[in-house]
């Protein structure tokens, strides 16, 4: 079964929303998510990937070591996922989530104000007719 730009599109932003959810409620100041992005080419000739990011405002401090190691426990628990542990350029802690569908989403924290950002590409699918700069 192949993959849609709604399928894709739709797996990515689930995958994100799954993650913020397991934020404690009462440190969520606010959520924000992408609901269009432009397209990524594929290293396969037409095919293209979705990409989107979420966000949630933090006005509790949250322990991030802690959430992190539950957001691996709870992804690695899913079938077809794997996590890697990683760096960012600046030096904090980054996940590294890929499904074997291709899916693909990083989740880190940011300061000032606080925040935990997942951001994520979807599996590749055919779109021959996208012009660049098109927003889905």
């Amino acid at each position: 079964m192949g993959v849609s730009l709604e399928s894709a599109k739709t797996k990515v932003m689930s995958s994100e929303q799954e993650i913020l959810a397991l934020l404690p409620g009462s440190s969520v100041v606010s959520t924000f998510a992408d609901n269009t992005s432009r397209l990524m080419s594929c290293m396969d000739g037409n095919r293209r990937k979705w990409t989107g990011d979420a966000e949630a405002k933090l006005g509790n401090a949250v322990d991030r070591e802690g959430f992190l190691d539950e957001v691996v426990q709870h992804m690695q628990a899913k079938d077809g996922w794997t996590v890697k542990d990683g760096t960012a350029p600046d030096g904090a802690r980054r996940l590294d989530l890929l499904h074997s569908d291709g899916t693909h989403l990083f989740v880190f924290f940011l300061d000032s104000p606080e925040s935990l950002r997942v951001e994520g590409y979807s599996a590749c699918f055919d779109l021959p007719e996208y012009e660049y700069g098109e927003e889905y």
